[in-house]
């Protein structure tokens, strides 16, 4: 069947703060920790593999490597294809729906990512950004915005505290710092805020406090919220104490920037559904009156379409439907 493409949703999720000053350490021969680690003398695959040698010396690289290997070869591919340069360090998820002009009541869905790596940094740097974005492109579980029950609670919680989060995918850039720094990279970074010195290690729960600080931004957060019908207790770790950790997508402490992409989100959703239902209720319009046609197939049509719409009416009435 030939399908027309008609929705294309892309999310992405990108950790961006600002990186100490490091001091030289020899890796190897050739790579130095302090220099930059993109050479435009060599081929993506060249510079990435640079990269691996140092993530595959510490056992938290390592482990995550293999299992962003795994992931790849699932769909057919290596590592090398899932991984490419840009200007920042993001993970892209792309969310992709099928269906045809001719049967919008049918729908395909097909997920793809691809994680950039920004080639402006140093070579720590970008070994640090590597391994937090290798967490997030083996570990986050995709979402589909068109379920039922995607809400926003479960978007925030998800983007932060969810498996392969943003608290996650930090705690593995903190392991592997202090595996390659193992006397000063607590020093060097936020790190220490998300390192439990009682029980030596870095702990999720420090991590999750940390992420869910919102600081004067808290009173926006809270009346966000309520759109929503949420408040504090439906986010218990949102708190109004300074705010470290910063979405450089939306230059705001991650809870704020979650509700603004989860508004974006919904609001292409709500237009590409209001697509849809044009496209259904033209079918239905156009189709034969005849009794068998309506007794069979057209009932079926007009029920889809029915409960579409009233789905439609529930989960859009806060989004741009213009």
């Amino acid at each position: 069947m030939k399908f027309s493409l008609l929705f294309i949703f892309i999310f992405c999720i990108s950790t961006k703060w600002a990186k100490a000053e490091h001091k030289v350490i020899d890796v190897d021969d050739e790579l130095n920790l302090n220099e930059s680690w993109y050479k435009k003398n060599k081929s993506e695959e060249e510079n990435f593999k640079r990269l691996i040698e140092v993530l595959k010396k510490v056992p938290s690289g390592k482990k995550v490597l293999e299992k962003a290997t795994e992931k790849a070869a699932q769909k057919g591919f290596t590592l090398y294809d899932v991984v490419t340069t840009g200007d920042g360090s993001l993970t892209d998820t792309t969310l992709i729906r099928r269906f045809a002009a001719s049967n919008p009541g049918l729908v395909m869905y097909e997920t793809k990512s691809k994680v950039y790596l920004n080639r402006h940094l140093r070579t720590l740097d970008a070994v640090l950004d590597f391994a937090h974005e290798l967490t997030h492109y083996t570990y986050r579980e995709a979402f589909n915005p068109y379920d039922h029950h995607f809400a926003l609670k479960d978007f925030i919680k998800g983007t932060l505290e969810g498996r392969g989060g943003e608290v996650d995918a930090y705690m593995v850039e903190c392991k592997v710092l202090f595996e390659i720094l193992p006397n000063s990279g607590a020093e060097r970074s936020n790190c220490q805020k998300v390192f439990d010195k009682k029980l030596g290690i870095i702990s999720k729960d420090l991590g999750i406090q940390e992420f869910y600080k919102i600081g004067n931004h808290y009173g926006e957060f809270k009346k966000e919220i309520e759109k929503f019908s949420l408040n504090e207790k439906d986010l218990p770790f949102a708190s109004d104490n300074e705010a470290i950790f910063i979405s450089s997508a939306w230059g705001l402490p991650y809870p704020v920037a979650a509700i603004k992409e989860y508004t974006n989100i919904m609001d292409r959703v709500c237009k590409n559904d209001q697509n849809r239902l044009s496209l259904m209720q033209n079918k239905l319009l156009r189709a034969p009156a005849s009794k068998e046609k309506l007794d069979s197939q057209g009932t079926d049509e007009q029920d889809a379409y029915k409960n579409m719409f009233e789905d439609f009416k529930i989960r859009c009435d806060k989004f741009t439907q213009n």
